[in-house]
């Protein structure tokens, strides 16, 4: 279990270190495994993932050797977090009451910690973070016009909802897996879609909408959503993001959108 001087464990630590000053955080466990490997390619998963249960304060479980060195904390659905020198006793009752508990990210977002979840239909969804747009010196909302620097050589329309203003906004950037996703306003589901990547389809699309895209050809959903979280946004009202990680997400994303009929979606 060890690979020069360093053992199974302070790899995962040293990659959870890096994964952090990378921006990721809460990490996963997928992204621990193929850190430790890039470091050490001999060591498999299988026997990576026994390091990482044992050392996480709040699972049971793991290789021996690991057991009780509690670096990592689980903070729900295979996310997690570096511990700090959190105590474990700490630890514990806040794994209890994570629940009713948010926590800022380094993007300023607040997020669930653990337990959190909204139940939309028959599914469970769990919370990710509110959406923020960026503000100017004062506090307030910054108003973008991106068409203004297309170079529209062809003469192109500006699409139906083109014409903006638009916001820029981000979310968590280590949730790259399938999903189904809902926007929730003061309880109601105003909005349900699903992707392939979440934090890419917001990151990349709704919350930072591209000169082309406001006009014909362009992404005319990216504006409207975009238009819509702005025009929320400025009255004041918390917007927040919700996921569903499944790889059923078109089959379950065309059931919500049939059962709940969310005012954002057009049918």
């Amino acid at each position: 279990m060890t690979t020069g001087k360093q053992t199974i464990w302070r790899l995962v630590q040293s990659c959870a270190k890096k994964l952090i000053d990378m921006g990721n955080t809460p990490f996963t466990r997928s992204d621990l495994i193929k850190c430790v490997r890039r470091k050490n390619p001999r060591y498999e998963e299988n026997s990576i993932n026994p390091i990482i249960q044992g050392i996480t304060d709040n699972l049971r479980g793991g290789a021996p050797g690991a057991v009780g060195k509690y670096i990592l904390h689980s903070v729900g659905r295979g996310l997690f977090v570096l511990r700090n020198g959190v105590p474990r006793k700490r630890a514990q009752a806040r794994a209890t009451t994570a629940s009713n508990t948010e926590q800022k990210d380094e993007l300023g977002l607040l997020r669930a910690i653990e337990g959190e979840y909204l139940t939309i239909g028959k599914y469970h969804f769990h919370k990710i973070c509110d959406i923020r747009p960026e503000q100017d010196n004062s506090g307030r909302i910054l108003e973008l016009l991106p068409q203004d620097r297309y170079n529209n050589k062809d003469n192109l329309p500006l699409n139906k909802y083109g014409a903006g203003p638009f916001c820029k906004f981000k979310i968590p950037n280590n949730y790259n897996f399938p999903d189904v996703y809902a926007l929730v306003i003061s309880g109601s589901t105003k909005y349900i879609g699903e992707c392939e990547n979440l934090s890419s389809r917001y990151n990349m699309g709704y919350g930072n909408i591209s000169p082309r895209n406001c006009y014909a050809g362009g992404q005319e959903t990216n504006c409207r959503i975009n238009n819509l979280i702005l025009k929320v946004a400025k009255s004041g009202a918390t917007i927040s993001l919700w996921f569903l990680e499944t790889e059923d997400y078109k089959a379950i994303e065309a059931n919500l959108r049939s059962s709940e009929t969310p005012e954002w979606n057009r049918v």
